[in-house]
């Protein structure tokens, strides 16, 4: 710690070796590497090591005792003795302060943690990686003592309970289908990661398209991003939901002002919703390319999403390359879960199935492709069922695959209007 003098490096390897709560709060924010003389490196190492192992401090003749067992370079052990006396010397009044120390301590770190994210990230600069600089750079700013300590379960229960229960407390997000929220107590919540699981051409995208627009309608900021087709065809979609107009009737220019009008109105009744769309190629974005977005979205925006939406998962990058394709997708999964989380906010995105999905009647976690893990960190998915007649009829079948707080394995009917691309429940709800 060189910014710190010889008396506070030894005032902070005391109060380590002698203080139980101050040594777990210091011992994941120090290296061995951040004191300016070898023997109180090594003192640190020693008493941390020996605690990792046996969950006690060392007494000092445990710390003598390693420091002879141990190699210990170009320091004596007659040195690390002296040093321990030394240290014990301190006026222990001085050390009073403990907050006063850990604050110095948590603001070095950071500051070398940040350092290290650099030196390493010049390397990785030069070797053209730039997604795991950003990984780098997010895993230093985490550095810090945490003062979230969890949940008091004994002590916290009437809050929790108010928070769960109470309507007033809990916000639901709806789905396009009542009985789904019946089986959800309401809907979905912020910090969930919820898919659609479908073969190609099936509506996964409309089905987004159609969930934004529930979003949109209880006044919540929706981002879409697009990994398979344009901002303006993915606009158009949203054009023809939400003002129910036709597609092929969206060229026409007195149409168009039917559309605008109806817009207006749409952006009226729900004045304080709000959708950004955007659009990357396929396989050039990863879950950090989305954060760095989000920052961007609220620098120059002012725009915090409440809900996300992917289209599609298999789309994106994952952070570490050269992973397999399994792996990988269980990986994107995990970390779209863990940018909801981060957010505050629900995540929607789309997967798809394998072969067999397009020859069964009903798709089940059987049927996904590539990877059944990236389902395992899911709160919710549902798929898309339908055969050449259903899709005759403009129905399919809504199958919830997985319900982490709610009943899975049932089917939900819906409609489809593939003029207006509007999606609806059934009226007629087969169940399982």
């Amino acid at each position: 710690m060189y910014q710190f003098n010889e008396n506070l490096q030894r005032g902070i390897l005391y109060l380590l070796k002698n203080d139980r709560d101050f040594h777990l709060q210091i011992v994941n924010l120090v290296k061995p590497d951040y004191f300016e003389f070898p023997v109180h490196s090594k003192i640190f190492s020693i008493v941390r090591d020996y605690y990792g192992k046996y969950h006690k401090l060392p007494n000092d003749d445990i710390l003598i005792e390693e420091a002879r067992k141990s190699k210990t370079g170009r320091i004596q052990v007659s040195d690390f003795v002296d040093e321990v006396e030394y240290i014990n010397k301190l006026d222990a009044s001085a050390l009073g302060n403990q907050e006063y120390f850990l604050d110095l301590i948590e603001d070095f770190a950071k500051k070398e943690a940040m350092k290290d994210a650099i030196k390493e990230g010049v390397l990785l600069l030069k070797e053209d990686r730039i997604e795991e600089i950003e990984s780098l750079v997010r895993k230093a700013l985490t550095v810090g003592r945490s003062v979230d300590l969890g949940q008091d379960y004994f002590t916290d229960f009437v809050a929790r309970w108010d928070r769960v229960f109470n309507p007033d407390s809990v916000d639901k997000y709806k789905t396009i289908l009542p009985t789904l929220d019946i089986s959800l107590e309401g809907g979905l919540s912020a910090k969930e990661l919820a898919m659609v699981i479908a073969p190609p051409g099936v509506g996964k995208s409309l089905f987004l398209v159609n969930q934004s627009v529930k979003s949109l309608m209880e006044g919540r900021k929706v981002l879409y991003l697009s990994l398979e087709m344009a901002e303006d065809k993915i606009a158009q979609r949203f054009d023809s939901v939400m003002a129910l107009i036709p597609q092929f009737r969206l060229k026409d220019p007195p149409t168009q002002l039917k559309v605008k009008e109806r817009l207006e109105l749409f952006q009226k009744t729900f004045d304080n919703s709000k959708l950004m769309i955007k659009e990357f190629p396929c396989n050039t974005i990863t879950v950090n390319g989305i954060r760095s977005l989000l920052v961007q979205l609220h620098n120059h925006n002012d725009f915090i999403p409440d809900v996300i939406v992917i289209d599609y998962l298999e789309l994106l990058n994952p952070v570490r390359e050269n992973m397999h394709e399994y792996q990988a997708q269980q990986r994107i999964s995990e970390d779209l879960r863990g940018l909801a989380m981060e957010m505050n906010c629900l995540l929607w995105t789309a997967t798809q199935t394998n072969r067999q999905g397009r020859s069964v009647k009903l798709i089940t976690d059987a049927e996904l492709g590539d990877s059944y893990g990236k389902i395992r960190t899911c709160d919710f998915a549902v798929s898309l069922n339908q055969t050449e007649e259903e899709f005759d009829e403009g129905k399919m079948r809504a199958y919830v695959v997985k319900s982490r707080n709610g009943r899975p394995r049932f089917t939900v009917g819906m409609e489809i209007d593939y003029s207006t691309l509007r999606m609806k429940e059934d009226n007629a709800t087969e169940e399982n």
